[in-house]
């Protein structure tokens, strides 16, 4: 068989493959929860895909068929060609030099046949070759899914029988309002390295988040929280005096040839409760995830360790098929954002290419990210250096770079609003919710709740909690911003808590460290973390006017009359939890409160933060 010329053909296969990299897949991602359907779908789409291949191969090779043929008359015709030539020459005939004409005529004509050959050949070489990679895509998508599925669980129907010792002691000095009350107080794994960069000398030696896990079989939760020292994992069978029944230490974690001696940092832990995993974000060292199969709680397995360019948190997105990581060591991308697959969790798979986010809206590469939350419609918010910006991962929309609607995906998103807010361009914006509701003069989902992190023991410069409106800055109605003027959200309120009740001041005069949090929200009441000023609930009926209306914090105690020593507040955050308030403590462990005053507004069938998706 005759050689065929291929560089053009590779031509067309990278531009195919590069419409599809813009364009979405050239297939139907699943959507909605992982299903039976969702897996009958994907290999419904694997087969077509395969099917169209097929096609295109048969295509080609009756292509190249032809092809060789072609050429074949070309060499035949031109040798015909070169002889009648030869032969008139020689003679010097008229006539043979007519027939030498009339041959080179073919011959010419014969060579525009293989040439056209030749190109209808590369056509469906190319084309081909790009329904062959499209197909392999769409089988390997199909397989994917099914290992989700695969996973799902209810977990284990039979408690495990071994509690593990906890040092917590109950903060018996606590201080609070009236309407707070303190049930419980765990402790947990600890860490030999408390190293941070708190304000607080006691540092880190315990949590920077939490989150739960639904264990359908036993008919209760389980909290889990990681911090420095590793993960904890307490049955919340009874939810005031959770019970330590399980941890994964730094030793467990730490992988062949590292000397890691603490866990950092896992500050907005993400969980699958469906398939009872959870993910653990490294941020120092090789950063990525590690992952957890929790379908036993009392012994968690570690499934292993995956590299990812960015770790400071992580968020399931799209009900867990992919993870959205954030932070900072990715230069000169605008607000990047890395996606990984995690369907088949024993095989994950991280895009190369981080999503450009854009948070500010002006194209500016400088600092990072930091925070990915996914709001009750799907929208998923990224928190950083000056803004926070929503996207369309899941479903069709439309997309104002293309003047279309599509489909868009984890790894092609399609922007929803948001940027800036307005008086707080320079800030650090840590993390964001998209208020479900109308609020005050506000409509449904217009106000943002964010958190702009600042560490300061003056309150004044601290970090304060920020509402804000979107309008004006959703995509889909055509708006154009620009580096010298960026679309901005309307800052409507701000709240810190200097000055407020609770505010804390240490022996010496000075003021603990005052910057906002993490929080979570239940109807219109805010509940979040304050560093050394603790836990601060918030009543946001009035977006403009937002009022404290609750608190609670834990002063330092050296062991003496009064009891033993009690480490004081370094509050992360704040979770409510089936009429309870969980609050991770990077010093104490985790506080267990009760919140017993009026909770205006509407009631949402489930409290929830980093991945609120229906």
């Amino acid at each position: 068989m005759r050689g065929r010329a291929l560089l053009t053909g590779t031509a067309v296969v990278t531009a195919a493959v590069l419409q599809m990299a813009s364009l979405g897949p050239a297939y139907a991602e699943p959507s909605g929860p992982v299903g039976p359907g969702t897996v009958g779908s994907a290999h419904g789409e694997a087969t077509s895909a395969q099917n169209r291949a097929d096609s295109a191969a048969k295509d080609a090779a009756k292509a190249a068929a032809r092809l060789d043929e072609a050429k074949a008359n070309a060499e035949a015709e031109a040798q015909k060609a070169a002889d009648a030539a030869a032969k008139a020459e020689e003679s010097g005939n008229a006539a043979d030099q007519k027939k030498a004409a009339e041959a080179a005529d073919k011959a010419a004509e014969a060579s525009a046949k293989a040439a056209k050959a030749q190109l209808e050949y590369n056509e469906k070489t190319a084309a081909a070759a790009a329904a062959a990679a499209v197909a392999a895509e769409a089988a390997t998508n199909a397989e994917r899914e099914a290992a989700s599925l695969a996973r799902v669980t209810a977990g284990t129907g039979t408690a495990g029988t071994e509690i593990l010792p906890d040092t917590g002691v109950f903060p018996d000095n606590a201080t609070h309002s009236d309407n707070v009350e303190v049930v419980g107080h765990v402790r947990g794994v600890l860490s030999g390295n408390s190293s941070c960069p708190a304000l607080k000398p006691t540092k880190c030696p315990a949590f920077s988040s939490l989150n739960f896990v639904r264990y359908e079989k036993l008919g209760y939760d389980v909290m889990v929280a990681n911090g420095t020292g590793g993960l904890a994992v307490w049955s919340l069978k009874d939810p005031e005096h959770p019970a330590y029944i399980s941890a994964v230490t730094v030793d467990q974690l730490r992988q062949p040839g590292e000397t890691m001696t603490q866990f950092w940092e896992g500050e907005n832990l993400t969980v699958d409760s469906r398939r009872k995993l959870v993910f653990l974000t490294r941020d120092s060292g090789t950063k990525g995830l590690f992952i957890i199969d929790i379908k036993d709680p009392w012994h968690p397995v570690l499934l292993g360790f995956h590299r990812v360019p960015l770790g400071h948190t992580a968020t399931c997105i799209n009900d867990c098929r992919f993870i959205w990581s954030v932070g900072s060591g990715v230069r000169g991308v605008s607000s990047p954002v890395h996606v990984t697959d995690v369907r088949d969790v024993n095989h994950p798979f991280t895009y190369s290419q981080a999503v450009v986010s854009d948070v500010r809206r002006t194209g500016v590469t400088s600092g990072s990210t930091h925070s990915v939350d996914v709001d009750f419609d799907g929208v998923v918010w990224v928190s950083g250096s000056g803004g926070v910006r929503g996207y369309w991962t899941d479903g069709k929309h439309f997309d104002p770079a293309t003047q279309t609607k599509r489909y868009a995906t984890a790894y092609d998103p399609i922007p929803y609003a948001g940027g800036s807010v307005s008086g707080s361009e320079g800030a650090f914006l840590h993390n964001a919710y998209r208020f479900p509701n109308a609020l005050g003069d506000r409509p449904k989902g217009d106000v943002m709740l964010i958190t702009n992190e600042n560490n300061n023991q003056n309150c004044s410069k601290a970090g304060v909690f920020i509402l804000a409106s979107l309008e004006g800055t959703h995509d889909a109605d055509g708006l154009t911003s620009t580096p010298e003027n960026p679309v901005k959200m309307t800052r409507l309120a701000t709240y810190n808590p200097g000055d407020k009740p609770g505010h804390y001041v240490d022996p010496t005069g000075k003021t603990g460290d005052c910057s906002a949090h993490w929080f979570t929200v239940d109807g219109n009441i805010v509940v979040g973390g304050y560093y050394e000023q603790g836990v601060r609930f918030l009543d946001i009926s009035d977006p403009r006017n937002p009022q404290q209306v609750g608190w609670f914090r834990v002063p330092d105690r050296a062991a003496g009359p009064d009891g033993p020593a009690i480490i004081g507040s370094n509050v992360s955050s704040a979770y409510w939890h089936n009429g309870y308030v969980y609050v991770p403590d990077y010093g104490r462990g985790v506080d267990i409160l009760k919140y017993t005053g009026n909770i205006p507004g509407k009631k949402e069938k489930k409290v929830c933060w980093n991945s609120c998706e229906k």
